[in-house]
């Protein structure tokens, strides 16, 4: 491809990736998730006050709901809300701008690995549109996309003999010491892959340029570990050991590992929980099959090259953590996606002559990309926010403020069941959180059990989803907050989701 096309194409690419990432990201997925509202609310918090929501000063961790988050997306999201409004479009772009970082990252470590102009631009596309990176970069649920930003990071530094050269190894070593501190699997999973690089580059790897890229993962990882419960309080909760046997957590953890490369969590029905996927297709479409079974089969050949075996046993190693898990989820195996960026790179090297010894071949594979992602993305624009609205806790911040706006002074009451909205309330009010109670300071109080909901006095604002029990006798429905749309793609019928009623107490 001639110079000036090939800038053409490279600008064209950069500016779909960067729309399709920011256009209406607060509004597909729908809402915002309690995870994501504390990440908001805590980082507004810092940026405005310093503290966090329980008054602690510039905390490394940030507890939340028994668990704890990272810094790296706090610290973003206070960073942006010290100049922005505190939207759920604020909240998002964090993991937003991570996801267009990569995708360029990704066709960095496409042209060093392959020198292949090709290559790099469809890594590009790839790592910006498959399902599993695109649907990452729309939520905020934690710094996920971070986590192979900084792997991938540091496997670009590492490529093309970047192992033989000090800068190269400080800049991977750097990368790998920020990974733990971005989203949880790689509090566990960097020492590892640290591990796995020191191992697959052998004797090319030595002296200062092997303390430069061991050394800061290594203290990073001290740190997350002196955190103690700070650090690994959510794994003690989801772990496969937690009231199993040693027995039957490892069977259970044997059916777990292999369906992390099956075909139906990858790309006929994708993550079974709609925060992680959108309930269409996997979380890679079919047409990634291709370059992945390719890529492993090349990576085997060559197997004596540094990349190659980073891409084969850093598939492996990925999902053991995951796997050891209550529940299969794609979210815990982010950090398996910067082996697959690998895979698909010596894949599409190799699908390259084969696609262009035929102009049909080449139009055939264009047209069946089309197909499959323009269903996908008009599913993501039209149906998705319908399906996921009650996922993603939609409807409850635009009601919170407005209960608050028509209370007069009076209290608005929030039930907590299945989920507290307690967090929502935050985001949506923004109370000052060092002084007491901030949710007492608003005039907002949460119940925990249906009686007290008989407390509520007259001119009480009350505020229940479907999952809720029913208003106390004699209370009025003041709103609803309820989304319509199209049940599926092909379908002409609409349905309304109620997601929240608001009543007044008389």
């Amino acid at each position: 491809m001639p110079g000036r096309r090939l800038l053409l194409a490279l600008l064209l690419i950069m500016v779909a990736v960067i729309v399709s990432h920011l256009a209406g990201l607060q509004a597909s997925p729908p809402g915002l998730f309690g995870d994501e509202a504390a990440f908001g609310y805590n980082g507004w918090a810092i940026s405005h006050y310093r503290v966090d929501q329980y008054g602690l000063a510039w905390p490394l961790f940030f507890r939340s709901f028994g668990d704890y988050k990272g810094p790296v997306g706090m610290y973003s999201v206070a960073l942006l809300t010290a100049f922005l409004p505190l939207t759920p479009f604020t909240v998002r772009l964090p993991n937003a701008i991570a996801g267009i970082v990569l995708a360029m990252v990704a066709g960095g470590f496409g042209w060093r690995l392959t020198r292949s102009r090709a290559v790099a631009l469809i890594l590009i596309l790839e790592a910006s549109f498959e399902p599993w990176f695109f649907h990452l970069g729309r939520t905020m649920l934690e710094a996920d996309l971070f986590t192979p930003l900084c792997y991938l990071l540091a496997l670009v530094a590492l490529a093309a003999n970047g192992e033989r050269r000090l800068p190269n190894c400080v800049v991977a070593g750097i990368a790998l010491a920020v990974a733990p501190f971005t989203a949880q699997p790689a509090r566990f999973f960097t020492i590892a892959l640290a591990g796995l690089l020191v191992l697959s580059f052998g004797r090319s790897l030595r002296g200062w340029n092997l303390a430069a890229l061991v050394i800061p993962p290594l203290f990073a990882t001290a740190i997350v570990a002196a955190a103690g419960a700070e650090a690994m309080a959510r794994l003690g909760q989801v772990s496969v050991f937690n009231g199993h046997s040693w027995v039957d957590a490892a069977l259970l953890a044997a059916r777990h590992y292999p369906q992390y490369f099956g075909p139906r969590l990858l790309f006929i029905s994708g993550d079974s929980n709609l925060l992680l996927s959108s309930g269409f297709g996997g979380v890679l479409f079919l047409t990634a099959i291709p370059p992945i079974v390719l890529g492993a089969i090349a990576a085997y050949r060559r197997r004596q090259e540094p990349m190659a075996r980073i891409a084969l046993l850093g598939s492996l190693l990925a999902p053991i953590g995951p796997a050891l898990t209550t529940t299969v989820s794609s979210r815990r195996d982010v950090v398996a996606l910067p082996f697959l960026v690998v895979l698909m790179a010596f894949g599409w090297e190799g699908l390259q002559p084969i696609l262009r010894a035929s102009s049909w071949r080449l139009a055939a594979a264009v047209t069946l990309v089309a197909v499959l992602g323009g269903a996908y993305y008009l599913d993501y624009a039209l149906v998705y926010p319908v399906r996921a609205a009650r996922a993603f806790e939609a409807g409850e911040i635009e009601a919170i403020t407005r209960a608050h706006d028509l209370a007069g002074g009076h209290t608005v009451l929030l039930f907590s069941g299945a989920r507290d909205p307690s967090i929502q309330a935050l985001f949506a009010l923004r109370p000052h959180p060092a002084r007491g109670d901030p949710l007492r300071a608003v005039n907002v109080r949460l119940l925990t059990r249906p009686d007290e909901l008989e407390t509520a006095h007259a001119g009480d604002m009350i505020m229940l989803t479907p999952s809720d029990p029913s208003p106390p006798s004699g209370a009025s429905l003041v709103f609803t907050e309820s989304v319509r749309g199209p049940a599926s793609l092909l379908g002409l019928h609409q349905s309304t989701v109620v997601l929240v009623r608001v009543f007044r107490a008389r």
